[in-house]
């Protein structure tokens, strides 16, 4: 097998035995389910949030795109126009241009015959210097009003090519807001896809909740549930569950598992040999010996004070409901039951209802 194969295999089986904690009971308490809810409560108001802002920002991306899309056609309009004018400037330039050249050509042909003729039609010096002072003066008008065109001229183009700039710009922008439009809105459908699933889950925890509540009443009712607040814990320190093994292979607690995301796990599993003694942790009595759903086989024992322990997923029971155990007596063997996917033990400690660490109260 390719090597590289074979460790991505390893590395998958590991994530998953830390996901598992060496059989983890997908079966909760009624607390964990709580906690769950809020969880998933928290999350869906956050994912919802994200989508209501995700909206927002859709609904002012189009706005700025129909705000572009509004420049750019104004800016259409007026190029329209400046080409329109510079055409009619370039005309006048033109037609100046040709009418100052005509001119031009028939001094230069006449030479000093325009001179003379100058001279001979004015009937003194002085009005041959006033003449001659008119004919310059009109060609000097001629080449200003030209200089006036050419500038008109030069100030269109200028502004047709600012106006073009300004369109193109316009156009780059509207691409980047309908790209980031894009964007969000994927990023918007993608949250809302999510939010849709966190409610669903949240709905079957709600149903799950409802499940065990119901559960524990039945049970309650029917006496297989001690309730023992009202009595007082005397027990000290309580026994290691499982003598000669104490490796934990998942604390009590939140944690990520990369196949079921963020949960809460109300129990220390506890990795153990299939068939090694279960002993119980501090006197009291059985209250609950047998399957027990996805705990597999699962004792409870009442030490009063509201002080209750559970030993999950054993692969026999030693103990019956309404059984006196003392501290240390082995009440079971370790083994896979339920939904485990290996020899270990859930242990479980339970304060007035509510699951605690149990590291607060072993040796």
């Amino acid at each position: 097998m390719n090597k590289r194969i074979f460790t991505a295999i390893v590395a998958l089986i590991m994530a998953f035995a830390m996901c598992t904690d060496v059989g983890l009971a997908y079966t909760k308490s009624l607390e964990e389910i709580e906690n769950e809810i809020k969880q998933k409560e928290a999350e869906l108001k956050e994912g919802q949030d994200k989508e209501k802002s995700l909206s927002s920002k859709v609904n002012e991306l189009e706005q700025t795109i129909v705000d572009l899309d509004g420049q750019i056609a104004a800016g259409e309009v007026e190029l329209d126009e400046l080409k329109k004018e510079l055409n009619e400037a370039q005309e006048l330039v033109d037609e100046q241009n040709s009418q100052l050249g005509d001119r031009l050509r028939i001094m230069y042909k006449n030479g000093s015959v325009g001179f003379l003729d100058v001279l001979m039609n004015s009937n003194s010096f002085s009005e041959f210097l006033t003449n001659m002072d008119l004919v310059e003066k009109i060609y000097a008008s001629d080449k200003d009003v030209l200089k006036d065109l050419k500038d008109s001229h030069d100030k269109l183009a200028k502004k047709k090519k600012e106006v073009e700039s300004l369109q193109s710009q316009l156009k780059s922008s509207k691409s980047t807001a309908e790209a980031e439009k894009q964007e969000v809105a994927n990023q918007k459908a993608k949250i809302a896809k999510d939010n849709n699933e966190t409610a669903k889950m949240l709905d079957d925890l709600e149903s799950e909740a409802d499940a065990v509540s119901a559960d524990l009443t039945n049970k309650s009712e029917s006496g297989k549930v001690s309730n023992s607040k009202t009595s007082e814990y005397k027990g000290g320190s309580m026994a290691w569950p499982t003598p000669g093994y104490t490796t934990i292979t998942s604390g009590y607690g939140w944690r990520m598992c990369p196949f079921h995301g963020k949960e809460f796990h109300g129990a220390i599993d506890i990795a153990a040999s299939g068939g090694s003694s279960i002993v119980a942790s501090a006197s009291g009595t059985v209250i609950s010996a047998g399957y027990n759903g996805g705990f597999g086989n699962s004792v409870q024992v009442d030490h009063g004070g509201g002080l209750i322990t559970m030993y999950n997923h054993c692969s026999s029971i030693g103990v019956s409901v309404g059984d006196s155990v003392e501290k240390g007596q082995t009440i079971a063997q370790v083994g896979s039951t339920g939904s485990s996917t290996g020899n270990h033990l859930d242990f479980r400690v339970f304060k007035n209802g509510s699951t605690v660490s149990p590291m607060g109260y072993l040796n």
